[in-house]
């Protein structure tokens, strides 16, 4: 009965351990999330996508082809081209889909899903067997639309190691091509840093 008084507290203190953070739910990229030095995290997609995002409404590019054409641009942004080039294997949805969410919302462009191109199937390809239809219909073509412009990007990572400290350097890069004159029309680099021993909770 002693020994078995003197190992309880001890028990209790171990199972209060284990028990210290049980599964919940948390805010997607929130002061919770783990933060990672070995791989690309939520809260880095995040904070790219919000900075890239910004980075391009800013740029008036959107609003001056609308003043001079009357109509909003149409623009092509697919999730494949956006080039990983990093150590991290993840989903592209987690980086475009905000951007392609807050891009509709802001009533600037459209996001063409029908054009096909050279390369590739559209991405409704409902929506596309519409657009054709409707082009057969409309002989001078002018409902056989083409993109505007259309968004690529890349990720590139840069790791650096001092004895157990890791250092992960991340850069996220979009660009944004007028097809009308096949240039580059503006375009945004976001670098992302983080140093640690170990992965932690919160920023």
């Amino acid at each position: 009965m002693h020994t078995l008084l003197k190992t309880l507290p001890l028990t209790c203190v171990l199972l209060a351990a284990t028990a210290c953070n049980p599964a919940h739910r948390i805010e997607t990229g929130g002061p919770e999330s783990i933060t990672s030095t070995s791989q690309i995290d939520m809260q880095d997609a995040q904070d790219a996508a919000s900075k890239l995002l910004q980075s391009m409404i800013e740029s008036g590019e959107f609003q001056a082809f609308a003043r001079t054409h009357g109509r909003k641009p149409r623009l092509l942004f697919r999730d494949h081209a956006i080039v990983n080039d990093s150590s991290t294997r993840f989903q592209m949805p987690m980086l475009t889909a905000p951007i392609k969410e807050e891009l509709l919302q802001s009533r600037l462009v459209l996001l063409d899903s029908t054009y096909k191109g050279v390369a590739g199937s559209a991405q409704d390809s409902e929506a596309a067997a519409n657009a054709r239809r409707n082009a057969i219909r409309d002989r001078d073509g002018s409902s056989d639309k083409r993109p505007d412009f259309s968004l690529t990007g890349s990720i590139n990572e840069l790791t650096n190691r001092a004895g157990s400290t890791r250092e992960l350097n991340l850069r996220f890069t979009m660009t944004l091509t007028d097809w009308r004159e096949s240039a580059a029309i503006w375009s945004k680099s976001v670098p992302i840093s983080k140093s640690g021993d170990k992965a932690t909770v919160g920023f």
